[in-house]
């Protein structure tokens, strides 16, 4: 059976995220707070009993949420326990809701001043996905299967950039938070660096930017031997807010980790989700158009579709474009989502004719050009290691290929074929074509 951590929920002002502080360059300031040596100072035992009668919780009560042993919670309001563990203290703080001066202070009463300045940080919650999760049903299902039933505690979703990763752990946080789970949030992808220029860090603060081990110092303060989930979004996108997942796990040990990326991590432990293109549609005349808007690539442009022309339908004049826009598109969501914002301008029949020819098309048709999908493309292609993109390269403009037609070109083909399906880059040819594989439209593009 599955116990999901206790979710306490806090109600204070917004925390700039561990991304932000980085790009300034500043860290935290100690708040200055008794220690336990000075004259006034509350014992920890007082404290705590104090805490408790406010905040109206029984000691079972408060040991339940703090994840600690009631005779735990009697032996410290007894002062039979004067020094308690700091993460003790932590979990303590987090059940009973304490403010950032009320946790300074419970902790200096229990003499772990080493924890001061991580307590000042507070794990942004996700947010709320963007719309409804439309054809990754299934995807969502694993994810949550990952992380609640069989206990993995590394799981990276990997693709290649457009395909939905961010979307989908969102989804999930909000289905799991649903259920009781302590979810905290830090991305690196979600501020949008435009025209590829990263922030310059602020020149009022004469501190060296923050290093990738500051932030995990400041996670792992933050979390300690809390039951938590944390999703890291974009842990491979450039700039500042790098952490390092494998030294976080190791010194949290309630933690579980979500992690999107271009690529796996490699570390031990760690289960990889592979988010691959959507499901297209045969081409074919004479459609069923109920089933045809139930094929996952489908549906997703037509939901993106009915946003700018409401009252769109398939019919017999536009289903045949629309099939072939999306098996060109090869069922990419963000390549869907730009092709039917450009269906304001243009009609997919005419859309469809352009596409292959007019670069712009794949750029957002409301954001800046920068937000075009084949130079992130190229980025999704550059994580690969160079002996698996030259196979990449020599594949590309075929329409399908074999394991066998590869041999020569890598002494372990199968080893390429997987990396490159792994990273999203190729997909199976089709059921028509057993065993053969074809790279992804786009990816033609940039060979071409």
């Amino acid at each position: 059976m599955n116990v999901s951590p206790q979710t306490v929920e806090k109600k204070s002002a917004p925390r700039p995220s561990l991304r932000d502080r980085a790009a300034r360059g500043r860290r935290e300031q100690p708040v200055p707070v008794p220690s336990e040596g000075d004259a006034g100072a509350v014992p920890f035992a007082e404290l705590l009993k104090s805490h408790r009668g406010r905040s109206g919780l029984t000691q079972q009560q408060l040991a339940d949420f703090a994840t600690l042993s009631v005779r735990a919670i009697r032996d410290l309001e007894s002062g039979r326990v004067r020094r308690p563990r700091r993460e003790s203290v932590g979990l303590l703080a987090d059940a009973l809701r304490l403010g950032d001066q009320e946790r300074l202070q419970l902790h200096a009463a229990g003499g772990s001043p080493a924890d001061h300045r991580v307590s000042l940080f507070e794990l942004p919650t996700p947010p709320a996905p963007p719309g409804a999760l439309v054809g990754r049903e299934a995807e969502l299902q694993v994810l949550l299967d990952q992380v609640t039933v069989h206990g993995h505690r590394l799981v990276s979703v990997v693709g290649i950039s457009g395909i939905g990763k961010t979307h989908l752990v969102l989804e999930a946080a909000k289905v799991l938070r649903a259920r009781g789970w302590q979810v905290g949030w830090h991305s690196l992808a979600g501020d949008p660096l435009c025209c590829g220029v990263i922030p310059a860090a602020d020149s009022g603060s004469d501190e060296p930017p923050t290093r990738a081990t500051d932030l995990t110092d400041d996670l792992a303060g933050a979390i300690g031997e809390r039951h938590q989930l944390l999703v890291i979004d974009g842990d491979d996108a450039p700039g500042p807010g790098r952490v390092d997942v494998g030294e976080l796990l190791r010194r949290c040990p309630g933690l579980r980790v979500v992690v999107t990326g271009l690529a796996p991590r490699y570390l031990p432990g760690e289960r990889v989700l592979p988010l691959t293109a959507m499901a297209v549609p045969e081409e074919a005349r004479d459609h069923d158009y109920a089933r045809l808007s139930e094929v996952a690539s489908v549906a997703l442009f037509l939901s993106h579709m009915r946003r700018s022309r409401p009252g769109f339908r398939l019919r017999e004049d536009n289903a045949h474009a629309v099939v072939r826009l999306c098996r060109w598109l090869d069922g990419v969501p963000r390549a869907l989502e730009y092709a039917a914002g450009w269906c304001l301008v243009y009609s997919p029949e005419l859309l469809l004719a352009r596409v292959g020819r007019d670069s712009h098309l794949f750029s957002s048709p409301t954001g800046c050009a920068c937000q075009n999908l084949l130079r992130s493309l190229a980025r999704s292609v550059d994580v690969v290691a160079e002996r698996y993109r030259h196979v990449l390269a020599e594949v590309a403009d075929r329409p399908h290929w074999t394991v066998a037609d590869i041999d020569h070109l890598v002494p372990d083909p199968a080893a390429a074929l997987h990396a490159l399906l792994i990273h999203g880059l190729v997909r199976p040819a089709g059921a028509h074509l057993p065993e053969q594989f074809t790279a992804l439209q786009l990816v033609r593009l940039l060979y071409v």
